[in-house]
């Protein structure tokens, strides 16, 4: 996942997408080489404290304020120099802020800094919603010659003004101070709705023949209490084994029905308002909904394009998953008879009962060949091969003990930083993401970003075997760092990291996933305490049950697309998110329903993406076609690498998403890949 700061995610941000090439060229300077008045970055921001959290907003809004009145006293003809450049430079001293901000909130071990830092990002969002109001800076912006510009900054002014006039510039004064507070009023919403999912950590206690088939290092790491119970937690360390491994169903429901309730009550009232807020915004600039405003500046372009891929794709995969429902409830019966249907409790155990049933594969023995550390290591290695750049360590700080600071070399040069922070810890975000740091802009600052996740942590005792669906996502995070990282060479910070279209977002992420399920990948860092390698038998294996169960999963992210797009695409005025979610659900989930779902609540996605989730399914489509070169050539070809790296991760946001894909493939994608995928 790309974890998308909130100026972004409300749909207002300059998300520029700029002209077509049939390879990447250097990046243009400017025909003028520009001066940048704000200082450079040397090394990321990372907040100790609440006064470092105000004071970086001190700096960066007073940097905003005299960059806006410099524009707006600037006399004569409107120029690249005394207008465009002032606003690029606007909108980086405003990501400083807003990525900086929103990594601390969802990761600082401090409450209090974490406070402190959504009221830096409330204070910054105010600046930058009145600057994306402010008429004349749009006039500003809409006197610049364009004539005059090389091909990026022409198509900097062409966004601008769109992203202006989507934010309500070019309305009345009446309508732009209902936006101005209703801007405001989401940015609250969304950080109510996020800090209740991120620290509503609940449990339940069991004894330890209750949690019978869990492996022998996860019943270790958490010994009984005097009462001879054992926690165990809605974290994701804890949460995925009991699903996978726990023989007793009434275990496994218990800790769905605990997880289902996250954030519930207290969410459904401020999604509730949320829904009504974006609602209210998208009328008021012109849409007929927020799924309409959001699809406007994506791939699908609108709600019906977004409905239907929902539906061809749903139609495709309904009759497999049909069948396989029938063979888990097979399974099911034989261990109670008296059951009455398949619940979302029952995958995770019933896949792995199958894969152990037709293509002998332990997930428990699997995980033995995969302790974290030497994971990191591997996916870390397999990068550094095929993309010709080195990893280092670095001492700069960090915000916790256990996370890790990274620098990046192509050759001699520095070329990026990131951070690995990716054990859990109380008030953390709860699952795995990439945090943008902020954007590399050529001659000023490199990119910056941080992994956060939620796997097992090592100890001298305790190696931290990783299920291979951990790994897959270690590989799928991996991929949306790499994209911000190499894409971070560009003068505009709104064409620099991933600012594509917003749909487009997953196809780097999804597509690495392939390398966690190669043998020639594995067999590098895959290996035992007693040493041995990874069989290549054993990855066969495993790809060959991959497919199971691949009807219901896919019919349960559909169901998740319908149910977000749902959600946002009708009037909320008297909504019932739970009724909706049941009505959704009951056309598009393959599980039957049980009272106490309250899972909208804990839904994060309907924050950041919004009705975008169908983006997992549409990037995974382009995904699938672009992986077919890096199968046929091997994917540790370095000349493919280094083809996808230029035309498609380095070109950020520089270029549309179809263009680029065109000039990776030789042609425009298709679905043929994903609809062959689907059917194996």
């Amino acid at each position: 996942m790309k974890k998308w700061p909130f100026f972004v995610a409300i749909g207002v941000a300059i998300a520029i997408i700029l002209g077509c090439a049939a390879k990447q060229a250097p990046v243009e300077p400017p025909k003028k080489a520009h001066v940048f008045s704000l200082p450079p970055l040397e090394r990321p921001i990372t907040l100790s404290t609440v006064d470092d959290a105000n004071s970086l907003c001190d700096i960066n809004l007073a940097h905003a304020e005299r960059l806006k009145k410099e524009i707006l006293a600037a006399s004569g003809q409107r120029t690249r120099e005394n207008t465009l450049e002032r606003m690029n430079e606007i909108y980086i001293a405003l990501e400083r802020i807003l990525y900086t901000t929103s990594l601390t909130s969802y990761t600082h071990p401090d409450k209090d800094v974490r406070e402190a830092s959504e009221a830096c990002e409330r204070r910054a969002m105010e600046v930058y919603n009145a600057l994306n109001m402010n008429p004349d800076l749009y006039a500003a912006v809409k006197a610049v010659d364009v004539a005059s510009l090389d091909a990026p900054a022409r198509r900097f002014v062409q966004i601008v003004l769109r992203d202006y006039e989507r934010s309500g510039v070019n309305k009345d004064q009446s309508v732009r101070e209902r936006l101005a507070v209703l801007s405001q009023a989401m940015v609250q919403s969304s950080q109510d709705f996020s800090r209740n999912v991120r620290e509503d950590v609940r449990s339940i206690k069991l004894t330890p023949e209750q949690l019978a088939g869990l492996p022998e290092d996860f019943m270790a790491q958490r010994p009984a209490d005097e009462d001879g119970l054992i926690t165990i937690t809605t974290n994701a360390p804890d949460l995925f084994p009991v699903l996978t491994y726990a023989k007793d169903e009434k275990t496994r429901e218990a800790l769905v029905r605990v997880n289902a309730s996250r954030a519930y009550p207290a969410n459904e009232p401020i999604l509730t308002n949320y829904l009504q807020q974006r609602h209210e915004y998208a009328n008021l600039v012109g849409f007929d909904s927020w799924a309409a405003y959001n699809a406007d500046n994506k791939m699908a372009k609108n709600p019906k394009t977004i409905q239907g891929f929902i539906d061809e794709i749903a139609g495709i995969t309904r009759p497999r998953a049909g069948e396989e429902i029938e063979t888990f409830m097979a399974l099911k019966r034989l261990d109670n008879p008296e059951t009455d249907g398949f619940y979302s409790w029952d995958r995770f155990f019933y896949i792995e009962t199958l894969k152990r049933q037709q293509h002998d594969v332990d997930s428990q023995v699997v995980r033995q060949y995969f302790p974290y550390e030497r994971v990191k290591r591997g996916i870390m290695g397999v990068i550094s091969q095929i993309y010709g750049v080195t990893f280092q360590q670095s001492d700069r700080p960090v915000w916790h003990d256990s996370v890790e600071a990274y620098d990046i070399y192509d050759g001699d040069k520095l070329i990026a930083f990131f951070y690995l922070d990716m054990h859990p810890r109380d008030g953390k975000y709860k699952h795995a993401a990439m945090f943008s740091m902020n954007n590399g802009i050529e001659g000023l600052q490199l990119p910056a970003a941080s992994l956060v996740c939620n796997f097992p942590e090592p100890t001298p005792s305790n190696p931290a075997y990783m299920e291979h669906n951990d790994v897959t996502t270690f590989f799928h995070e991996f991929g949306h760092l790499m994209h911000h990282l190499f894409a971070g060479r560009h003068h505009w910070s709104n064409q620099s990291g991933i600012s594509t279209e917003w749909d487009f977002v997953e196809v780097p992420s999804q597509l690495f996933e392939d390398w966690a399920w190669d043998y020639d990948v594995l067999k590098r860092f895959a290996v035992n305490t007693n040493g041995d390698i990874i069989g290549r038998d054993l990855v066969e294996r495993m790809n060959k049950s991959d497919s199971v169960g691949k009807g219901v999963m896919n019919m349960r992210q559909i169901s998740f697309a319908a149910f977000s797009l749902g959600l946002y695409n009708i009037d909320p005025k008297n909504i019932n998110i739970l009724a909706k979610q049941r009505q959704v659900f009951a056309k598009y989930s393959p599980f039957k329903p049980f009272d106490g779902d309250y899972s909208f609540a804990s839904f994060g996605h309907l924050d950041g993406y919004s009705s975008g989730y169908y983006t997992y399914m549409w990037s995974l489509s382009i995904a699938k076609d672009v992986a077919s070169v890096f199968h046929e050539k091997g994917l540790m070809n370095p000349d493919v690498a280094h083809r996808f790296r230029a035309l498609i991760l380095g070109v950020g946001g520089s270029m549309d998403a179809a263009d680029m894909v065109r000039n990776f493939l030789g042609r425009d994608y298709n679905l043929d890949a994903f609809r062959a995928w689907l059917a194996e």
